[in-house]
């Protein structure tokens, strides 16, 4: 195997930086007492802003039954609310309580904190420079809801 092509891969630096962003996001799970898919859920989702289900399920690239599980325990732990959606019954939005949103307010402002080390020897322009270009990669939720 050539390491080269590996080293210069950047869909390698950015599966290394998933595997070391999600073991941190499952201490951050842990401190608050909720799972990772769940954290990841809490975080996709906007202030005042309901998000269809499917839509969740879609972006979380998981089973419709599988997020029900975590939007049932989200609910229980009062984080979330579900709600049938005015114009279609069948489809349930799912909206952050205050509760929730304090807690997302909690994590977001924790992950700089355990960002990878490298991205420290990153200025301020570069940072802000990759968190552009990898905007860009991503679908706005807005979008999904159209």
């Amino acid at each position: 195997m050539d390491t080269g092509n590996v080293q210069n891969n950047l869909y390698w630096y950015l599966l290394r930086t998933a595997i070391s962003a999600k073991h941190d996001l499952m201490r951050v799970a842990d401190k608050y007492g909720i799972s990772v898919m769940q954290l990841y859920t809490l975080c996709l989702l906007e202030d005042d802003r309901s998000i269809p289900m499917n839509a969740l399920s879609s972006m979380l690239h998981c089973d419709a039954s599988n997020l029900t599980g975590i939007i049932d325990r989200l609910f229980t732990g009062d984080y979330v609310k579900r709600e049938e959606n005015p114009k279609d019954r069948r489809v349930k939005m799912i909206t952050l309580t205050p509760k929730g949103a304090d807690l997302c307010q909690k994590i977001f402002a924790e992950l700089p904190q355990r960002a990878p080390s490298g991205l420290n020897s990153l200025s301020d322009g570069q940072k802000q420079q990759l968190t552009e270009l990898l905007a860009q990669t991503f679908e706005p939720v807005s979008d999904r809801l159209n």
